[in-house]
């Protein structure tokens, strides 16, 4: 295993042109996605939320959904650290951020391919990168439909002994965390793509699981802010909008052939929102969250890849200095 932000391998100097293709494919998929989501968002919820007394509460759900990626960012890296073994800012960076961005394009497989092949170039095996990222899905799912649950009051009154079960799941999972690396194990060998025998240590999932958890509940963030600017009352719709949205995002990641959930999370959200908000008000709150999530998705993305050239620009004068 290599050094962390140490020199990478350079095992695609004898095909250069299989990597630039790759990475270019890649951008323009991702570019085309972001425009075709574009084009789906009401103008009116646009405006609705560029109002001036608007403006401080659109920046502050900008700001808290940008806060809740990088925390599922810091959950994935306790997966990593866990599963494989830290990598630095820079390869860690590169990997998990450049497959957010494949999520603006239909299915999963780019992601998926992109960690590898950026993981590959880093020297992280295969294997392990793929179990960290099975298991980052299961965390992020089973986390997200958990946090869900705060919006059942709102839309099923005192009718909620159903929730036992989801509950007690959630429970059983954080306590046994190796229970659901076996299940994940399952499936993975489904794909023949075999995971490490050795689950991680209890203590490194658990504290994946709660940076996750923390990552849909200010994320969440974002909707409240949006739906108070709408006129929502701020202590009915704190729950609605923070489980809302986690609920419908979980649910927009399993329609893995529309980018990044879209239409099937909205539908989902606007159904939440009616709760506090009236229909029309509704959707435009769903429709401006979706704005909130591309702007704030794409800048935080594009900066952290950003830093990271940096980073590895500064780093790579001295470690190639020691090496001579």
């Amino acid at each position: 295993m290599p050094e962390p932000d140490s020199p990478m391998p350079e095992p695609d100097r004898q095909r250069p042109w299989r990597r630039r293709a790759g990475t270019a494919f890649l951008a323009v998929a991702v570019i085309l996605g972001v425009v075709l989501a574009a084009r789906m968002v009401d103008p009116r919820a646009v405006s609705a939320m560029t109002r001036p007394e608007a403006l401080p509460l659109l920046v502050g759900a900008v700001l808290a959904n940008a806060a809740g990626v990088l925390l599922s960012w810091l959950s994935w890296r306790r997966l990593l650290a866990a599963v494989a073994a830290p990598a630095g800012f820079v390869t860690e960076s590169r990997i998990f951020f450049v497959a957010f961005l494949g999520k603006y394009v239909p299915g999963r497989v780019w992601g998926v391919l992109a960690q590898l092949e950026i993981g590959r170039r880093a020297g992280i095996a295969a294997g392990p990168l793929m179990a960290v990222f099975l298991l980052g899905l299961a965390t992020a799912a089973l986390t997200g439909a958990a946090v869900g649950l705060l919006a059942a009051p709102g839309l099923l009154g005192t009718s909620m002994v159903w929730l036992a079960a989801p509950v007690g799941a959630a429970v059983v999972g954080y306590l046994r965390p190796e229970l659901v690396y076996r299940l994940v194990a399952r499936a993975a060998r489904l794909v023949r793509r075999p995971l490490p025998e050795q689950p991680p240590q209890r203590r490194a999932i658990r504290r994946s699981v709660t940076a996750s958890v923390a990552s849909w509940a200010v994320g969440g963030l974002h909707l409240w802010l949006l739906a108070i600017a709408l006129g929502a009352d701020p202590v009915a719709a704190l729950p609605v909008c923070v489980g809302g949205f986690a609920l419908a995002s979980t649910a927009g990641m399993l329609v893995i052939v529309l980018p990044d959930g879209w239409g099937a999370r909205d539908v989902l959200l606007g159904a939440l929102l009616v709760t506090v908000l009236p229909l029309p008000l509704a959707g435009t709150a769903a429709l401006a969250s979706r704005v909130v999530c591309v702007v704030s998705e794409l800048a935080l993305s594009g900066g952290m890849l950003l830093a990271a050239e940096v980073r590895r620009r500064r780093l790579a004068p001295v470690l190639l200095g020691g090496v001579s």
